[in-house]
């Protein structure tokens, strides 16, 4: 793994360093103060993710392609991609057709326009006239053009977040890296931009989670207590090689069910990955959520609340496949009844989170990285999204960073 350059220290890390600290409420003067900074400026929110499709007769064949290049996981220097992305695209057709097949529409964009109008209403109340935007790495809108819209409103002030809680450098590092590139084509766009690379951890993310998975459980199970129910939670996957260049997804995710678990005693709480394993090459990190399953049923399981909003804030062909079909059919062969619950979507509590981190992110509270200060050259493409980069109080490089949920979690 390689060490930040020395410019991106003295320019960048050292501002980081200072902003990573646990997230705390917004107090009153907190709230006072962004309203008398904030009204001079114009913030947007950027909530990025890969993205999703809904008709793969016209988008599958972008949406494989362009994620092939793009995705840092894949095992293959990015130079090599262009000259096998066709063999790579009919190697993965098939399998990913198969799957919206028989899903549908996902609806991922509308649903993630939904989230932004509720979390825009949250955020205009503590910042007036902030919005929330949403841009994607791998299909329409790209975060290219959600950043031009941006420009376009008067964004003067913008806030990038991922959908999911956790950084990874193929999630979050791939969003700021999208940011940064266009930052550097287009220089004349002079607006201060923060990123918060993750906030699973932050405690409010865990009572959102825990008080939501109680009040949908309960309309998805009308009847049963919670010694009936069992919740399995699925998150997105790792190649093994990336999480051994340091990337922290992994890590923070099982750290959050070990939280979950103390937030939720009254059920029993199973974790497993939505691996993307299609593209050949690499080993993804285990154990996949239908290899719980067994476990489950072993354990006495009857009735089986599915849930992705673990990494995923609005759903994705990885918990609709993945877990409502190839999961929830191999429970039905023993009898178990299971149920997608619904993903945050226009939760409000978590809405009001993700203003919160916004307005947090904007005074430098939480896991911040700077991209761009006003009158400023953005910060260099590679500096973030890179794997092996090391990000310090984000990345992990050490087993020592583990412990705090290892053997809990096993």
């Amino acid at each position: 793994m390689k060490f930040l350059k020395s410019a991106l220290v003295s320019g960048l890390s050292l501002l980081a360093v200072g902003s990573m600290v646990a997230c705390g409420r917004a107090s009153l003067s907190d709230v006072q103060s962004s309203r008398s900074t904030e009204i001079k400026e114009k913030v947007g929110l950027l909530f990025a993710s890969h993205g999703d499709i809904d008709d793969p007769d016209t988008q599958l064949e972008n949406y494989i392609k362009v994620s092939f290049q793009k995705n840092v996981g894949i095992p293959l220097p990015m130079w090599t991609r262009k000259l096998v992305e066709d063999p790579a695209y009919r190697l993965s057709v098939g399998t990913v057709r198969k799957q919206y097949d028989i899903i549908g529409p996902t609806r991922y964009y509308s649903n993630s326009l939904a989230q932004a109008e509720v979390i825009t209403k949250e955020l205009d109340a503590l910042i007036p006239g902030a919005k929330a935007y949403v841009g994607f790495n791998f299909t329409t809108p790209f975060i290219d053009d959600t950043l031009e819209q941006m420009r376009k409103d008067g964004i003067t002030k913008i806030v990038v977040i991922n959908k999911g809680a956790q950084f990874s450098y193929a999630s979050s590092g791939e969003n700021m890296e999208d940011v940064l590139k266009w930052l550097k084509k287009n220089p004349s766009y002079d607006a201060e931009v923060v990123a918060l690379a993750h906030y699973g951890q932050d405690p409010r993310f865990t009572e959102v989670m825990a008080k939501s998975l109680r009040e949908d459980i309960a309309k998805a199970f009308p009847g049963k207590s919670a010694s009936e129910v069992c919740i399995l939670a699925g998150s997105h996957g790792l190649p093994m090689w990336l999480i051994n260049a340091g990337d922290s997804a992994v890590t923070q995710m099982k750290a959050s069910i070990v939280e979950l678990r103390k937030a939720m005693p009254e059920y029993s709480v199973y974790h497993g990955f939505l691996n993307d394993d299609f593209f050949p090459g690499a080993k993804w990190v285990s154990p996949k959520a239908i290899e719980i399953a067994p476990q489950m049923l072993k354990d006495g399981c009857k009735n089986v609340a599915l849930d992705g909003r673990l990494s995923f804030t609005t759903h994705h062909r990885a918990t609709q496949y993945d877990m409502d079909v190839e999961v929830k059919e191999l429970l039905a062969e023993s009898g178990v009844s299971s149920f997608l619950l619904p993903n945050f979507d226009t939760n409000l509590d978590h809405a009001k989170l993700i203003a919160q981190l916004t307005q947090e992110a904007l005074e430098n509270k939480g896991a911040t990285i700077p991209l761009k200060r006003k009158g400023s050259k953005a910060a260099d493409v590679n500096s973030i999204g890179k794997p092996g980069t090391i990000l310090f109080g984000v990345t992990h490089q050490s087993e020592d960073m583990a412990k705090g949920w290892k053997a809990e979690a096993n």
